[in-house]
């Protein structure tokens, strides 16, 4: 169920270049969209759910692992086993909405399993930033017992530290949220945005912080689109006690955070 995440056509045949496996950088949104086509195409197009399970099944197997030092659970890839991106932070949100739509139920074991999983890396993920002097996540964590903070559970390289203002975690603290309705993803939301604020602002808006280890920095002068598109918006939603907002009746959010509406595929004009 896992795919590598180089393709190319040679003599007319599909190959894959890589044996390599990711669900953060290059193949984040191919896993993504095997759950949210089938969810936006009103769960009657079973086979990207199938797709998405086996998948699913795929990551646990092997990709999933925990750390030595502090037990934190987290995703690699298969190339390198020790450390995860920030990009595979929207796992636990993934993960949650996959478990509540299972046709299996919700109290299936396939979905228990799921739901625990997305809950374990929302706390990795938390801990990403709060392990850090900065309050902020680097790009890339290393997980060799070998870090920085209080349980000293993972580590940050140099040439990896930076925070690009990235939306994942928020993004799986928001579905968390309004699944399960549990107030502590606002509370770890919250501490995050306030890092923000406070080492990534700049006078007109807000910019990258070079090294999440180093308090004494300034934010680069460049502002990602994303943060406003993604960022903020699911930091908004994760607070908004009045949002219309129905991720598990209503809306699917795209890989660049758009709510679009979930369509009855009976209707008979739904090409038009």
């Amino acid at each position: 169920g896992l795919f590598p995440y180089l393709l190319s056509s040679i003599g007319g045949r599909l190959i894959f270049e890589t044996e390599d496996v990711s669900f953060g950088a290059y193949g984040d949104s191919f896993f993504e969209y095997e759950l949210k086509l089938w969810l936006q195409g009103g769960r009657k197009e079973m086979v990207y759910r199938e797709m998405y399970d086996k998948s699913m099944d795929g990551m646990h197997t092997e990709l999933l692992r925990q750390s030595t030092s502090g037990g934190l659970w987290y995703i690699s890839s298969r190339n390198n086993p020790m450390q995860s991106d920030h990009l595979t932070c929207f796992m636990g949100g993934l993960l949650a909405l996959g478990a509540y739509t299972d046709p299996r139920g919700l109290d299936s074991d396939r979905s228990k399993r799921d739901l625990r999983t997305a809950k374990r890396l929302a706390y990795t993920c938390y801990q990403m930033y709060a392990q850090m002097p900065t309050g902020l996540a680097a790009e890339v964590t290393q997980f060799f017992g070998m870090g920085f903070g209080e349980r000293g559970s993972l580590s940050v390289r140099a040439n990896e530290a930076e925070y690009r203002l990235r939306p994942e975690t928020i993004e799986t603290f928001f579905i968390l949220h309004q699944l399960t309705g549990d107030p502590i993803y606002r509370t770890w939301g919250w501490e995050i945005f306030q890092s923000i604020e406070k080492y990534c602002k700049t006078e007109y808006a807000y910019g990258s912080y070079p090294n999440v280890q180093n308090t004494g920095l300034q934010p680069h002068d460049s502002m990602e689109s994303f943060f406003m598109g993604e960022t903020l918006k699911y930091m908004y939603l994760l607070h908004d006690p009045d949002s219309d907002i129905d991720i598990l009746n209503k809306h699917v959010f795209n890989t660049e955070a758009h709510p679009l509406e979930v369509k009855n595929f009976q209707d008979s004009n739904h090409y038009s």
